[in-house]
């Protein structure tokens, strides 16, 4: 039994699932040719890489990054030394300041029988 209204409903969804798939097909080309571009600029780099070794070169980056390492280097075995300082110098000053002591709790005295003395 097909009705109008169900052929019509079946058209749609044909309709609807037949643009999904051009669009899951445009984005996978997309991708693909991501892909691509990525790759072949991947490879460009590692022969310009290639043509640096062969000639026995040490590349740029590596003397500045060498540089800037051992800066850094330095700046943090600094900040360490003087944290490290200043908690020593604080735990001393704690230690030094005297807390205050504790005030004597009133004694209270117990109203009743008295207990049984032992024997």
């Amino acid at each position: 039994m097909a009705t109008s209204f169900k052929i019509k409903a079946v058209e749609e969804l044909r309709k609807a699932k037949q643009l999904e798939r051009e669009a899951e097909a445009t984005a996978h080309a997309q991708s693909k040719a991501a892909k691509y571009a990525k790759n072949v600029v991947n490879e460009k780099r590692i022969a310009d890489k290639m043509a640096r070794l062969e000639k026995g070169e040490e590349p740029v980056a590596v003397a500045v990054v060498k540089e800037v390492v051992e800066e850094v280097v330095e700046e943090v075995v600094e900040e360490a030394v003087e944290e490290a300082v200043e908690e020593v110098v604080e735990k001393v000053v704690e230690e030094v300041v005297e807390k205050p002591k504790a005030k004597a709790k009133p004694v209270i005295k117990k109203k009743g029988r008295p207990a049984k003395a032992k024997k």
